[in-house]
């Protein structure tokens, strides 16, 4: 026990080196980014257009260069990236790598220092590269919610629009400049993506993978449909605005009346942890022994195990589709 209370300094100064090295590497590899408009573009012009700006532009370092290498041909960069997007997140996918390892590192720091015990290290690792997994669902989840609840509002701007004389594109474009957000950004994003040679259904179809939003995927139908076999656009988008509005109303009744029952589950899947938490600050030895090698060992797992089934379960009778 002694060796382990002697380590401790020598552990904290390696994480903290570890987690400063990290930081700095990444805030390098973000102030290094080039994101000038001339290589932002440069993919969609001729070649040779931009040649002067790339040629004097500092070449990457050849370690972050193998880093996005790699890691774009991992199978979940794909969908990290999409959750970076749907999140509004300016971050490539090494970058939000390396905020998960430097919050790790933090919080193992913070628990070595506290708690003065190695065994408090892989825990909070664990916790640390979780939390911002969580972050980034719960702000991609209230940028969705927000865009839901703005576009029957924003189809209603857009029929408006066009029975003043305007074309969709004219529409969607004049609803962009005082649309609040997200539907703001998102619809500036679809004239852009028009002005650089897509086509109506194709960003759209883009707008739909970054939203995924069943009443987007219906509009878009909606307005595919109607290019084929023509109609009347105002009135379809009219009555989709009525249908989006309530269900919306649907949603939000049945979001008040699981409040309860969603913040109950909160309560009782974290009030474990924090006891726990709370009984180790207080008496580290206590609990400690509860991870010694041995049939000890099994509490603390089965307890974790039945923790997490038990919370799913809650969340799962509370999430109620509408």
């Amino acid at each position: 026990m002694s060796i382990i209370v002697d380590l401790l300094p020598y552990s904290a100064a390696m994480l903290g080196s570890v987690a400063v090295l990290t930081f700095l590497f990444g805030l390098r590899r973000i102030l290094r980014r080039d994101i000038t408009v001339d290589t932002r573009l440069s993919t969609y012009l001729e070649p040779g257009s931009v040649a002067p700006q790339l040629e004097e532009a500092p070449a990457a370092p050849a370690l972050a260069e193998r880093l996005n290498s790699v890691i774009k041909q991992q199978s979940f960069a794909e969908r990290i990236e999409q959750d970076l997007q749907q999140a509004d997140l300016p971050l490539t996918v090494p970058e939000y790598l390396l905020v998960r390892v430097g919050v790790a590192l933090l919080l193992a720091i913070g628990a070595l220092l506290l708690w003065r015990s190695i065994l408090a290290i892989p825990p909070a690792m664990l916790v640390g590269y979780i939390i911002p997994i969580f972050w980034l669902r719960r702000r991609r989840t209230l940028r969705n919610r927000a865009f839901n609840d703005q576009l029957a509002e924003t189809l209603a701007l857009i029929a408006a629009s066009m029975r003043g004389g305007f074309s969709l594109l004219q529409s969607v474009a004049q609803v962009a400049k005082d649309a609040p957000e997200p539907t703001k950004r998102e619809l500036t994003r679809v004239g852009q993506e028009i002005q650089l040679g897509l086509s109506l259904p194709q960003a759209l179809d883009n707008l739909v993978v970054r939203m995924e939003s069943e009443d987007l995927d219906l509009v878009v139908t909606a307005i595919k449909i109607h290019a084929r076999v023509g109609g009347n656009l105002t009135t379809i988008l009219d009555t989709i605005s009525n249908t989006i509005r309530e269900r919306a109303r649907l949603r939000r009744d049945v979001r008040v009346i699981t409040s309860m029952q969603r913040m109950s589950s909160y309560i009782i899947g974290f009030l474990p942890i924090g006891l726990a938490l709370i009984i180790f600050t207080i008496n580290p030895k206590y609990m400690s022994k509860l991870f010694l090698p041995g049939w000890t060992l099994c509490i603390p797992i089965g307890a974790i195990f039945f923790w997490l089934i038990g919370f799913l379960v809650i969340r799962k009778i509370v999430d109620i589709k509408v």
